[in-house]
């Protein structure tokens, strides 16, 4: 057993109100399914693009065991996978400018702090597609925490703007979510589910 991503996460409360007001799951359990979902995805290329030719390498019956396979497939000779970089390398060291969230407040809250447990050949995997499997699931939650706070904005902007009573809405990303939150009535989806089944 391998841990990835020990070092931790941390998010702002202002980044957490925006992940809850979309998300039916907590961040860490999304984080949780983004390395499932890296390691299923390696997994799979490799087989689609090894299994084969390690079959012909066998006599009789092979073992289904993925933790023989993987490593099998990835010791062939002439095995080529192309890994996958994080998106931020794409344009040397820094990331998109539409990528770098703009917040006021810190990053305080911890989303895992003890990271991910992994497979010895799951990690054998990613490490295979993945140039740093650690920086793509970092750079996968960054993405997750700008796109939600650019839709929170979105979804609420639009109203704000059209109610008569509003005579003035906050510029900063922040200081609108925090906005929003604060007023008399806000869910977030978990509550508003958690209201809706009640009533069922």
């Amino acid at each position: 057993m391998k841990k990835l991503n020990s070092k931790g996460y941390k998010i702002s409360s202002v980044d957490k109100k925006a992940l809850e007001h979309f998300l039916a799951v907590t961040p860490h359990k999304w984080a949780s399914d983004a390395i499932r979902g890296m390691v299923n995805k390696a997994v799979k290329t490799i087989m689609r693009d090894g299994f084969e030719r390690y079959k012909a390498t066998q006599t009789g019956n092979i073992t289904a065991d993925l933790s023989v396979i993987i490593p099998g497939i990835l010791a062939l000779d002439g095995i080529v996978l192309h890994k996958r970089q994080t998106p931020d390398k794409f344009d040397g060291d820094k990331p998109p400018k539409d990528k770098v969230i703009a917040r006021k407040e810190p990053v305080s809250e911890e989303i895992w702090p003890d990271g991910f447990d992994v497979e010895d050949y799951e990690e054998v995997a990613l490490q295979a597609i993945y140039e740093d499997p650690e920086a793509m699931l970092e750079w996968f939650m960054t993405n997750k925490i700008h796109q939600r706070r650019k839709a929170f904005v979105k979804q609420h902007e639009a109203a704000m703007l059209s109610d008569p009573e509003v005579t003035e809405i906050p510029a900063h990303q922040d200081d609108f979510i925090n906005c929003v939150c604060a007023k008399p009535g806000y869910k977030n989806r978990c509550e508003c589910e958690a209201e809706i089944a009640a009533t069922l």
